[in-house]
């Protein structure tokens, strides 16, 4: 159900696309028509009201996807802070349009391209290294910590995939050939406890037992 969940963050990304496209092309049409917005005292307090809230929004949002490890969450909640960001730029041009420089209010827009521009690749990016399966954890660091088991032979075939906060890994250890069943099982969750305590954001760890290539065997761990 993550993958669903990254699938939603990916489209909330598309969706600040979209709002980058309208928004820049009512700049464009407010700088070449030069008319100034018309600024009341609601315009202030509907602005401010539309900050707190944000404000409040991104802050529980952020706890809730730290404690739930939802991508989903964080994406809304980058959302959220553009829309803060940007509620802080259009008090900005309504300050400005009330002293007398109207053509604040087509930049403080464009400053606003900038914000939510900036969210929706940030999103996009994250979304796209979770659907691709991009490495998360090294494989490098992953090695050192399972050879630490003294009859571990060496290592391969490591994937870690997902977030950088709820990982998936799979991987082939080599034993000797010799190793009773039982005694083998045991060794391999012994290898998952050492990697889920050295890298607690792993949801889930696969091993795969096999007995060493031919000529690895007798010389000791491969890498």
């Amino acid at each position: 159900h993550r993958k669903f969940e990254t699938l939603a963050a990916a489209a909330i990304a598309l969706f600040l696309l979209i709002v980058v496209v309208e928004v820049a092309q009512a700049a464009v049409v407010r700088f070449r028509s030069g008319g100034a917005p018309s600024v009341t005292a609601a315009s202030f307090a509907v602005m401010l009201g539309t900050l707190a809230i944000n404000v409040a929004v991104v802050r529980a949002e952020r706890i809730a996807a730290t404690r739930l490890s939802s991508e989903l969450l964080l994406a809304d909640a980058r959302h959220t802070q553009s829309d803060v960001l940007t509620s802080l730029a259009v008090i900005g041009a309504l300050i400005g349009s009330t002293m007398g420089y109207p053509m604040l209010d087509p930049l403080a827009a464009l400053v606003i391209v900038g914000f939510i521009g900036r969210a929706g690749f940030e999103i996009a990016r994250d979304a796209a290294k979770i659907l691709s399966d991009e490495i998360v954890i090294s494989e490098e660091d992953v090695r050192r910590v399972v050879e630490r088991v003294p009859q571990v032979l060496g290592c391969h075939h490591i994937r870690s995939r997902g977030s950088v906060d709820h990982v998936f890994l799979d991987m082939h250890i080599w034993m000797d050939g010799a190793t009773p069943l039982t005694e083998a099982h045991a060794i391999s969750h012994e290898v998952k406890d050492l990697l889920m305590e050295r890298f607690p954001q792993i949801a889930d760890a696969i091993i795969h037992i096999e007995p060493p290539p031919r000529e690895s065997k007798g010389a000791g761990r491969t890498s």
